[in-house]
């Protein structure tokens, strides 16, 4: 009997992504110093880094119903990229750094706690040579990418086959729409143990992917915090602390796990090892 399977068979994501969101980009000193300390200490488990550079445009406007471009130039180092490859060549984590996001993916995921202690080991060196003082941490956030196929003929792919019917997040159309669909939902929560609140937004679609029926559900949650974090001991908080950031990336995935135990049938909530 044909059914949809998850990404990777013994769980579904396809890529797991922390980040942790400053007031607004830092300079490009700021950046250097940072991207140099960072490579040392990570070089070891990221080999491969890269330079992100923004680029200039010189405009001639002399004339406005024809303007010239008269110089295209790289301009500041705006942040920088480590990574580690699979065996097919394609990114297994990323650690960047560009604007103002922080950010880890994994696309080796295993399970949340490693994910979680390798994150805060890839991103120390980062923290502690960034100016926080100057430009704190005003949020945190999760997203993650679960992926299923259908292993029948595409045209039998239903979305009961999948997600149950009159859940809170999937709109009720979608079990009617066939194989090809999207169901796009935002909304904020607030956080009773501080002054913080969570903004949701879920992305659930069926497409045709390499001629099989293909479900992503992608799932980005924020914590806004009620206060800047100007200060590594402020952003990590002692570990009962339900302000540091672990228990906010904690209580994230959490709400993750809530959303899929919501939507997802029993039996594929059992086959990716989500029962209770």
């Amino acid at each position: 009997m044909a059914e949809y399977l998850p990404f990777q068979g013994k769980h579904s994501i396809q890529e797991a992504q922390i980040n942790i969101l400053f007031l607004g980009p830092f300079d490009e000193q700021s950046i250097e110093v940072t991207r140099n300390f960072a490579l040392t200490e990570l070089s070891g488990e990221l080999p491969r880094s890269a330079e992100a550079r923004g680029r200039a445009l010189q405009i001639d406007i002399t004339d406005p119903s024809s303007p010239a471009v008269l110089e295209e130039r790289q301009s500041d180092l705006v942040g920088f990229r480590f990574s580690r490859v699979q065996g097919n060549g394609l990114p297994a984590r990323v650690l960047q750094l560009e604007g103002n996001t922080l950010s880890v993916s994994f696309m080796d995921y295993e399970s949340w706690a490693a994910a979680t202690m390798d994150t805060v080991r890839y991103m120390h060196p980062v923290l502690v040579s960034l100016p926080l003082e100057l430009n704190p941490v005003v949020a945190v956030s999760i997203r993650f990418m679960d992926r299923f196929t259908f292993s029948g003929n595409p045209r039998e792919a239903e979305a009961s086959l999948l997600f149950s019917r009159g859940n809170p997040f999937i709109a009720s159309h979608t079990f009617e729409a066939g194989p090809t669909w999207h169901c796009n939902t935002g909304w904020f929560e607030d956080v009773s143990q501080a002054d913080d609140r969570v903004l949701h937004n879920l992305n659930v679609a069926s497409n045709l992917v390499e001629l099989s029926s293909t479900v992503t559900i992608d799932h980005h949650a924020t914590r806004h915090l009620g206060y800047p974090r100007d200060t590594l001991i402020a952003l990590f908080a002692p570990p009962t602390s339900a302000v540091g950031l672990t228990a906010a990336l904690d209580g994230l995935h959490e709400r993750n796990k809530g959303i899929l135990r919501h939507i997802l049938i029993p039996e594929m909530l059992a086959k990716i090892g989500m029962t209770e």
